[in-house]
């Protein structure tokens, strides 16, 4: 969707504060004294205001280029988790926070990270539940600027070596969804970019979270009870195509991986560069680290405390792994 403008009635430093322009014809009242030869009065000069442009906001998440600015015209790096408490947790790193309400509750965080000694522009921005709702966050935020999108999410394990509580770094993920599919054809690979990747392979190792970190490629479908735990007449059929998935290597199934990796290839597209033009030469990558909150035989029973472990191991390896991104960006203060 397009965006919409707000309305400034503060103009700019550059533009004119107004056009002050004389009346050119007497009112039959000052004819009238003129003729009684009484002093000529004019009307006060007429003020005429420019309009001033507002700044363009996104529809749905409220922000405009403006706000995606910095990191010496990278842009801010955003993190995007699913859920808005996620995204406010992972604010909590911030410093000098600035937060935008947003009336569908994507409430925007927007701050500074401060970490080993080096500083980052950031944003933490909810993209709410499943593909269609990360298709309309994730769009807008890369029409508003952004070009660095790291999802920080939850996911249910697909291999049995993973434990409920790990965190799970995608090197891609399955398009066992619809809404990318009006986005790139089906054959395309919903793929996140090597340096993407190996920045938070270097941010697990930073955090000291090795030891309970994985590399993979995911599974992002559109059902969650149906598709996932075999729900509702097609159980059967939905339970066989994520073993199969299981048995072809898939590690981590969660709803929203594919949808930011394949609009970060979209909107890079025609875009292409040799290695010595650098990393920052790629328009927009996304990353994805997931907290694994059940087993492979968990069916949503899950333990809070495992939950809770997995949002701050996802969210340690993050922090570390954007640090890494922007130093491969020559972006890194």
């Amino acid at each position: 969707m397009t965006g919409w403008r707000i309305t400034d009635a503060v103009p700019s430093p550059a533009t004119p504060v107004c056009r002050i322009q004389e009346a050119e014809t007497p009112s039959p009242c000052s004819r009238r004294r003129e003729r009684m030869g009484r002093t000529t009065r004019r009307h006060p000069p007429r003020v005429d205001f420019p309009k001033q442009e507002a700044p363009l906001l996104q529809h749905h998440i409220h922000l405009g280029a403006h706000h995606l600015t910095g990191n010496s015209g990278l842009g801010r790096t955003v993190f995007l988790p699913g859920s808005s408490s996620r995204a406010a947790q992972i604010a909590t790193h911030f410093e000098d926070v600035q937060v935008i309400d947003n009336p569908r509750g994507l409430t925007a965080h927007l701050g500074i990270l401060r970490l080993g000694g080096h500083t980052l522009d950031v944003l933490s921005i909810s993209s709410g539940m499943g593909p269609a709702s990360a298709e309309i966050v994730m769009h807008e935020l890369i029409a508003a600027g952004a070009r660095r999108v790291v999802r920080v999410g939850s996911a249910g394990a697909m291999d049995s070596n993973i434990s409920p509580g790990a965190a799970c770094i995608l090197s891609g993920a399955v398009r066992d969804e619809t809404t990318t599919s009006h986005v790139a054809p089906p054959a395309f690979p919903a793929v996140s970019h090597p340096v993407a990747v190996q920045a938070m392979v270097t941010g697990a190792h930073a955090a000291g979270l090795a030891e309970h970190s994985f590399v993979g490629v995911g599974h992002t479908k559109a059902s969650l009870y149906a598709r996932e735990f075999g729900a509702g007449p097609l159980g059967a059929v939905n339970t066989a195509y994520t073993r199969t998935l299981a048995r072809s290597g898939a590690i981590a199934s969660d709803m929203e991986a594919s949808v930011l990796m394949i609009l970060a290839a979209a909107a890079s597209a025609g875009h292409a560069a040799p290695l010595s033009a650098g990393n920052a030469a790629v328009p927009v990558q996304a990353a994805c680290v997931l907290g694994i909150y059940g087993g492979t035989d968990s069916h949503m029973d899950l333990d809070p405390a495992v939950c809770r472990q997995a949002d701050e191991r996802a969210i340690a390896v993050t922090l570390h792994g954007v640090m890494a991104w922007a130093q491969a960006d020559g972006v890194l203060t």
